[in-house]
């Protein structure tokens, strides 16, 4: 009798705790370690595989035969609830991998929320097409640092993926003001758009986007110095926005950073090397912005102690990062002197 007790309480321990405590241990390690696992024993194999939410994640960054490796983890029926695939900087993936998945894989993507294929060089337009060809919950989608990408890869995108919210398009140096038209118009509740370093886009391309996509609270255009204040003067529209780069903006002067000053929930603000800019700008910043926790100001010579303190009368209970290095008009830049200004400040450089 005590024997029958014992094991009925052991197998309620097994099917009640033991699920519940690997399910907490195996989130906190990595995917190549949850695999291994699963050849531990046919218990724990069984165990791990009755949790789909530890098979939401295929991570193959920076390995090698990415592709074949993505082809056969699609294969498995525990990946058919796959939310997360991340390819960043992977290695021997091609389009004729991505277009397998298309054909053979369907099922596996159709629930898929975050694609990251940064850094995948081989990846072309018609990979975009085939990989997200089945992927109508797409939220995500980065493909940084690709020269082979067009506007008909963004095309691609907007035909198959309707609910995209996060979209990094960072160093595709083919992709043009067709791209940003199509994200305008099919993109409205857009999140956070990174367009770095894309040299084909003009002033009208980015007016697209200010004009119909208001919900936008990240927008990074680093490394863009074609655009001029005829585009700056609109990022005012955006309302929602709480982080901007414009390092290397030399098109943008005081008046166009006055319009930005209305976006009143800007949090972050690069402005490295907006050589332009003086303390008018900057004090027009201080006043609309006083939620500004960062604020860049690298290599600006037009600035001067007039800018530190029209920003410590309104931002010193928020400003943790003020990076002043360059600006020789400043003169109170030691970091005693900028504490005093700023008793919250943390981090006093943020370049090299």
């Amino acid at each position: 009798m005590e024997v029958d007790k014992e094991t009925a309480a052991m197998e309620a321990w097994n099917k009640r705790t033991v699920p519940t405590v690997m399910k907490i241990v195996c989130t906190r390690i990595s995917q190549r370690d949850l695999t291994s696992l699963l050849l531990v024993s046919p218990w724990i194999h069984e165990n791990l595989i009755s949790h789909p939410s530890l098979w939401q994640v295929l991570d193959f960054h920076e390995m090698d035969k990415a592709g074949d490796r993505l082809v056969a983890a699609l294969s498995l029926s525990r990946y058919q609830n796959l939310k997360h695939l991340i390819l960043e900087f992977a290695r021997d993936i091609e389009d004729k991998h991505l277009e397998i998945v298309k054909n053979m894989c369907r099922n596996s993507v159709g629930n898929l929320e975050v694609l990251n294929l940064n850094g995948c060089q081989k990846i072309s337009d018609a990979g975009i097409d085939f990989i997200t060809y089945n992927c109508p919950k797409l939220k995500d989608f980065s493909i940084y640092w690709n020269v082979r990408v067009s506007d008909l890869g963004i095309k691609n995108l907007v035909k198959n993926c309707k609910l995209i919210t996060n979209l990094n398009l960072s160093g595709c140096k083919n992709v043009s003001d067709e791209s940003l038209k199509l994200i305008a118009k099919n993109y409205q509740v857009l999140l956070s758009l990174n367009i770095t370093r894309c040299t084909k886009l003009t002033d009208g391309g980015l007016r697209m986007i200010m004009l119909n996509c208001s919900s936008l609270q990240s927008l990074n255009l680093y490394a863009l110095s074609s655009f001029t204040d005829v585009a700056y003067k609109k990022i005012s529209l955006l309302i929602h926005l709480q982080f901007l780069d414009l390092c290397g903006a030399q098109n943008l002067s005081d008046e166009g950073l006055s319009c930005i000053a209305n976006c009143k929930s800007l949090i972050s603000l690069n402005l490295t090397w907006c050589v332009r800019i003086t303390d008018q700008g900057v004090i027009s910043i201080a006043q609309g912005c006083t939620f500004l926790e960062f604020l860049s100001l690298f290599g600006i010579v037009g600035v001067t102690d007039k800018s530190l303190e029209a920003l410590s009368r309104c931002c010193s209970n928020t400003i943790t990062t003020l990076d002043v290095n360059g600006c020789i008009g400043i003169k109170r830049r030691s970091r005693e002197e900028l504490i005093c200004l700023f008793p919250k400040l943390k981090c006093f450089k943020v370049h090299s």
